[in-house]
């Protein structure tokens, strides 16, 4: 029997009653699918997905950090973005001190209802402490006096974690996105729609294309870092001492860390499909050139020397990724022929 179950036999944890955990693809859009989905609200994990605007690009190089190399190919604020865009009646609070923001996610625990937490995997005890990754969601379904029962992603069961990891999770203070103890809620008072969440879809759509046509951060995200990851990778080698480690970085976040393959490209493809966009086509294509991309990182990660051809590849499939792309992002913001 594992750890999870025995811990579930204590008498003295505070659970949600009635709540389910679904296994899905990713974090935040399995956390909001269950979250919505106890409150009586049925969503694909791809609609979550889509309506947060989930799909992006980032890369960055960081000399200091492990690996120096560093991309993702989600939205850094999908779970915000998602409230933003579609209005829904969930209520976001931050508290950056830690006894007080476990206050919060706690009251909400103790009401009756689930929490949605956003922490840094890292430190979470169910997973090894390979790479620091703060934005991941987890659904907060019960607690005792020495660990939190989550529900996270792709587990059959609820995950437990020492209060304590669970609090350095949420308040990581890692590069590019530091946590401030978040937790979101649907409130006892809130009354949720799902109609009017969808009626969000096209606000969502433009909100993704315009991020990857026209970034805020620039060269670092969109379209622009994809030109520069194409115009970079293949010096990797001679610039970065942990080039294997970028490249097997690389593969794992675009087929294995929680992207449903593709570098998410295959769920916004049947977000863009449920919701009757004839550019999910164009979405699986770019699904794709990720895979591939990340088969001949793999393949570069695994040799002992970084032989040119290997490089010289993989900075060709970098390109086609980039030519995909932009066909993509540039269709869903072109006028409606309608």
């Amino acid at each position: 029997m594992s750890d999870n179950r025995l811990m579930a036999t204590t008498a003295d944890r505070t659970m949600v009653p009635g709540y389910r955990h679904l296994p899905g693809n990713h974090c935040g859009s399995t956390a909001l699918r269950n979250l919505l989905g106890f409150h009586g609200v049925e969503i694909s994990e791809e609609m979550a997905f889509g309506l947060g605007a989930g799909a992006c690009f980032f890369y960055v190089v960081l000399e200091d950090a492990s690996p120096s190399r560093f991309t993702n190919g989600r939205a850094a604020k999908l779970e915000e973005s998602f409230l933003e865009l579609t209005g829904a009646p969930l209520r976001l609070r931050t508290d950056d001190e830690p006894d007080r923001s476990w206050a919060l996610a706690r009251e909400v625990v103790d009401g009756g209802r689930p929490a949605l937490l956003l922490t840094d995997l890292y430190y979470l005890d169910h997973y090894g402490k390979s790479a620091h990754f703060p934005g991941h969601a987890v659904v907060l379904a019960g607690y005792d006096g020495e660990r939190a029962w989550l529900s996270d992603t792709g587990f059959e069961e609820l995950q437990t974690t020492v209060l304590e990891n669970l609090a350095r999770a949420r308040h990581s203070k890692q590069p590019v996105f530091q946590l401030e103890g978040h937790v979101i809620d649907v409130p006892d008072w809130a009354a949720l729609d799902r109609e009017a969440l969808l009626e969000a879809a096209p606000r969502a759509i433009e909100r993704a294309a315009k991020e990857m046509v026209e970034p805020s951060l620039g060269e670092y995200q969109g379209i622009p870092a994809l030109r520069r990851l194409a115009d970079e990778i293949g010096s990797w080698p001679e610039v970065a001492e942990d080039w294997q480690w970028c490249a097997r970085f690389l593969y794992q976040v675009i087929e294995r860390r929680g992207t449903g393959g593709g570098n998410f490209r295959r769920m916004y493809s049947r977000f863009l499909a449920e919701v009757g966009r004839e550019e999910a086509a164009l979405a699986a294509d770019a699904a794709e050139g990720w895979t591939s991309l990340a088969a001949a990182a793999h393949a570069a990660s695994e040799r002992e020397s970084a032989e040119p051809a290997t490089w010289r590849d993989l900075a060709g499939h970098a390109e086609q990724v980039r030519g995909a792309e932009e066909r993509l992002w540039e269709s869903l913001l072109a006028p409606s022929a309608d």
